[in-house]
């Protein structure tokens, strides 16, 4: 009866414990209306609200992916939950079985035949739970983002969550020395966004202007910090463009990435 038990606790703790839930850290894309592109150049204007809509699309995708990643990682905790419950269960009844040993031959038979069968079953739920994990890998890496435009080189996730913050605070006014959640300047739009993926920045662009790395232009990716001047920065995301809180009586808006600019890139 011991091995039994013994055989049936290590079934039982392999859906054991508290893992740590994974999160997805999606921040919601009610952007709204665009407002007017940076400028009334006709360079800066022409194609620039086509190109905005598809960065705020491919968001917007993303964050449908995500909430699917999300709902299947739900449904594993569900199943590894319903896989405790079940395997608990069994090993319960095998530790009330073995403190009431049988005394005659017909007593033993019965307690071998409910061994057995206690066995087959903990057997079947760890193969079920085993079934239906698979079936969840399956189901994420099915999962697919949108490929980025051009060729652009994807942004790590916590580049990406700043960027969808930021385009998520699109017509907010700039207020000097505002750090949001609905009034920005400048740096204090870029520290927000980054606040919201868990990384931290320096308050103002003189000192954001060392965060990081240096990047050269060339190699510029979503959620970098641009410097078109020492006293203002300006965050890409993608396809030449950037989201800025320009000047006081202006909102956030969309501009174009400059050709002489400053980069960095947040490590």
């Amino acid at each position: 009866m011991n091995g039994e038990v013994e055989v049936l606790s290590r079934a039982h703790q392999l859906f054991a414990g508290s893992p740590r839930r994974a999160t997805l850290n999606a921040v919601s894309n009610h952007h709204g209306t665009l407002p007017p592109a940076a400028g009334s150049d006709a360079v800066v204007t022409h194609g620039y609200r086509a190109a905005a809509e598809r960065i705020t699309q491919r968001f917007v995708s993303a964050a449908r992916t995500d909430d699917a990643a999300r709902d299947v990682i739900a449904s594993a905790h569900r199943d590894r939950a319903h896989a405790r419950q079940l395997t608990g269960s069994i090993l319960d009844e095998a530790r009330a079985d073995a403190t009431t040993p049988p005394v005659s031959p017909l007593a033993q038979r019965e307690a071998m035949r409910r061994r057995a069968a206690r066995l087959r079953a903990q057997r079947a739920h760890v193969l079920s739970a085993h079934l239906q994990a698979r079936r969840h890998a399956a189901a994420l890496r099915g999962l697919h983002y949108r490929p980025h435009h051009r060729g652009l080189p994807a942004a790590n996730s916590r580049a990406t969550t700043a960027v969808r913050a930021a385009l998520s605070r699109l017509g907010r006014p700039y207020v000097w020395g505002a750090t949001g959640p609905d009034q920005f300047d400048c740096s204090g739009l870029v520290q927000w966004s980054y606040a919201q993926a868990g990384v931290r920045l320096d308050r103002t662009t003189y000192q954001q202007i060392n965060d990081g790395i240096p990047v050269l232009r060339s190699q510029v990716r979503p959620g970098d910090l641009v410097f078109p001047h020492a006293g203002h920065v300006q965050l890409a995301i993608g396809n030449n463009l950037v989201v800025e809180a320009p000047y006081p009586g202006a909102a956030v808006r969309i501009g174009t990435l400059g050709a002489n600019v400053a980069i960095r890139r947040p490590s």
